[in-house]
């Protein structure tokens, strides 16, 4: 045979093993089930917190609210178009989280094929079986929403990656619209598109820039949406709508006792003087610097609000109007200011403090509440007289402890697999496209976590998209390690 007709001939690829889904299906479906079972009884009505009247008013009106973006409420308009029962509602978060999680693992099971099935089962019941979820299914939040459109979202993206473009379109189509509502469900989705972008950058073809430019024109769709509802709205002709200057303000203020009396800058200094006065406050809703709150920007006896009346009286300006206006204006700078000036100070008092939600989240944020606001029981034909309280409210009693623990063994179970591939790195076998999903989806959680610390004092709900990152890292690599036990034991 010559040189070139070996070149040409076929070589023969040993066939692969088709996998098995029935049963990977069966225990999503039997979990989601018996969660959705479990906490309709105890919790005949969802659970309502502060921002879920806001939602609702904003579906019924269906109006921007400059507080946060309309994607939620237009989620629940979508909804309630199909069905006005508040049952339904819950039973649509159900559907969404069944079939985002189902999407998601199914992604990872095809193009990493488990070595051990006892070992993705576990991990599979791990993802899906999360009393978080359910609280979150079973609420008039956000929350659950968008930690679907993430799976939806990374399921995107290692096909993408996995299949380098080739047959790849459908998901790439799956990966932006996910994008496109993540960020008009929560706004520190505005981190995603530069996160995967980078990513983008190693695949050949049309795709790589057709990924790119699609991850730009989403965010600067988005962006020119907002400044749109924004001008509408408020009539300011900017994308900020002063919520993420109410952030950094709040954030800053844990620090303010313990910075300079005196800035240079003659308008932040005013300000500045004025939140001094709160000292005492200040020291004892943050526990003398050994918590964070977010108490800052909703507390009307506080020194963020009471400056904000401050400034209503003495310029005329309506709440909306002064809201707007400090937060994108004095109340960013400020922030701004003392975090870069008082980095050190900013590291003990805020971000420290608040990363250790990391590993123990303390901020006990899952009680049985139902707000019962007159839109809410209007937009859902509950009777006034209706009582919407639990039967017994387990989240309050014994969730809520019992979840913060369990990070305390997830956190260490994942250190020692981590360990473990640390040891056996050199004889870990990954090809391009495998390195590239495990640091693309390793990379979103680490800034993920970062920027969620940063960004605002961290509840327990802000994890749950972080759970499909631990799934699939955890069983990457215990996956590769088995895989390399079975070989060495047949040498």
């Amino acid at each position: 045979m010559t040189k070139k007709a070996k070149l040409n001939r076929k070589v023969k690829l040993p066939k692969r093993e088709p996998l098995n889904y029935k049963w990977d299906l069966i225990i999503i479906a039997a979990i989601c089930l018996a969660g959705y079972i479990l906490i309709k009884y105890f919790y005949p009505y969802p659970i309502t917190l502060s921002d879920s009247g806001g939602y609702v008013v904003c579906a019924m009106k269906n109006s921007f609210s400059f507080y946060r973006p309309f994607g939620y409420s237009q989620f629940l308009r979508i909804v309630h178009a199909i069905s006005p029962t508040v049952s339904f509602l819950t039973f649509a978060q159900l559907l969404l989280y069944f079939i985002s999680t189902s999407v998601f693992a199914f992604t990872i099971k095809y193009f990493f094929p488990p070595c051990k099935q006892w070992i993705w089962r576990s991990l599979l019941v791990f993802l899906t079986f999360s009393p978080l979820a359910f609280y979150l299914i079973n609420s008039i939040m956000s929350d659950l929403l968008f930690s679907t459109m993430i799976y939806f979202m990374l399921s995107g993206l290692v096909f993408v990656i996995m299949k380098g473009g080739k047959g790849s379109w459908f998901f790439l189509l799956i990966l932006f619209l996910s994008l496109f509502f993540s960020l008009h469900i929560r706004y520190s989705a505005m981190i995603f598109p530069f996160i995967i972008i980078p990513f983008f950058c190693f695949l050949k073809g049309h795709i790589r820039w057709i990924s790119i430019l699609c991850s730009l024109g989403t965010f600067f769709i988005f962006h020119n949406q907002i400044k749109s509802d924004m001008r509408e709205t408020t009539g300011y002709n900017q994308f900020s709508t002063g919520f993420d200057g109410w952030q950094y303000a709040n954030n800053a203020i844990h620090i303010t006792p313990y910075a300079d009396k005196e800035l240079k800058n003659q308008e932040l200094n005013s300000l500045h003087k004025f939140l001094l006065l709160y000292n005492d406050s200040i020291k004892a809703y943050t526990n003398n610097g050994n918590k964070v709150t977010e108490r800052f920007i909703w507390n009307n006896n506080l020194p963020l609000k009471q400056y904000l009346f401050k400034t209503m009286k003495e310029e005329y300006r309506s709440y909306p109007d002064a809201w707007v206006y400090l937060g994108s204006g004095l109340y960013r700078n400020y922030g701004r200011y003392l975090m870069l000036h008082n980095p050190s100070a900013f590291m003990r008092y805020y971000y420290l403090p608040n990363s250790l939600n990391i590993i123990y989240p303390t901020f006990n944020d899952l009680p049985y509440v139902t707000i019962d606001t007159k839109e809410i029981k209007e937009y859902y034909n509950i009777d006034e007289s209706k009582d919407l309280s639990c039967r017994y409210d387990i989240y309050g009693y014994f969730m809520n402890k019992t979840i913060s623990i369990s990070h305390i063994f997830i956190w260490t179970g994942i250190v020692i697999i981590a360990v473990f591939a640390l040891v056996k790195r050199k004889k870990l076998k990954f090809n391009k496209s495998e390195k590239l999903v495990f640091w693309s989806l390793f990379s979103f959680g680490a800034i993920y976590y970062a920027s969620t610390v940063f960004a605002s004092p961290v509840a327990m709900r802000y994890w749950l998209p972080m759970a499909s990152i631990q799934f699939a890292c955890c069983y990457i690599i215990l996956n590769k390690l088995n895989k390399l036990n079975k070989k060495e034991n047949n040498t």
